[in-house]
């Protein structure tokens, strides 16, 4: 289990439209597997979830632009 600390900032991934729901799961492991830990998964209103990412990984979360439409502190997205 990961240990969060004050240094740890949650952020909400958002997927683009055509990304399923098991690439979007792949993702969220991944985010644990790092050290990560989920906070909340979306479905039905957004394709994603909120984390605390460990600042290496949402390096890497950031670079990809092929399944991921946008990242941004954790909060009420701004694009609904």
């Amino acid at each position: 289990m990961a240990v969060i600390t004050y240094k740890d900032k949650r952020y909400t991934v958002v997927f683009k439209d055509d990304v399923k729901e098991e690439t979007v799961m792949k993702y969220m492991n991944d985010v644990v597997d790092a050290g990560g830990r989920l906070t909340q998964s979306y479905d039905w209103f957004l394709n994603g979830f909120c984390a605390a990412i460990p600042e290496e990984h949402l390096q890497q979360l950031s670079k990809n632009t092929t399944d991921i439409d946008y990242i941004e502190p954790e909060g009420l997205p701004k694009r609904l």
